[in-house]
């Protein structure tokens, strides 16, 4: 585990897992929202976006991908050795993004903090129809490349806990 891409709905801990998984193997975490967001309206070009992925896939032994970002997924997916689906219920990954955006106070100096995700009507409704919208999607991705990589799909806290156990 070198390469590894973890990817769900917001809210369902990518930034968490990625921040333990970076500090347990020592591996650079790229959160994806702090590459794209420029601040909290304005983000950089696709172009852009796809260029700063490709550079790091080039020229880096190992990385940790944290987001999903279905546009630019299939080159990140190609690059890792392992991917992480967490597969958590809508409702799970919704009050998590609520506790978060009412706990978390804005902190530049910590990477794994997301500002970008306002709870506004646009963002609550791509939460709660993630399954029907992109699961299927993701799940159909993962079945193609079961056979070459390392694929770990976590629908539950307990199962998310063993897999960091599991890590040396």
């Amino acid at each position: 585990m070198e390469k590894i891409t973890i990817i769900g709905s917001g809210g369902s801990g990518k930034s968490t897992l990625a921040k333990q998984l970076g500090e347990k193997l020592n591996i650079e975490v790229f959160y994806l929202n702090k590459i794209w967001w420029i601040n909290d309206k304005d983000h950089i070009s696709d172009e852009k976006f796809l260029e700063i992925q490709k550079n790091i896939i080039e020229n880096k032994k190992s990385f940790i991908f944290d987001g999903y970002y279905p546009d630019t997924l299939d080159l990140r997916l190609k690059a890792s050795d392992t991917i992480i689906f967490l597969d958590f219920p809508p409702v799970t990954n919704l009050k998590r993004s609520v506790k978060r955006s009412l706990t978390e106070k804005n902190n530049e100096d910590d990477p794994s903090l997301d500002r970008t995700e306002k709870l506004n009507k646009d963002y609550i409704s791509w939460l709660l129809n993630f399954d029907k919208n992109e699961r299927d999607k993701i799940l159909e991705k993962l079945n193609k490349l079961k056979l070459e990589k390392k694929i770990v799909i976590i629908d539950n806290d307990n199962k998310k806990d063993l897999f960091l156990q599991s890590i040396a």
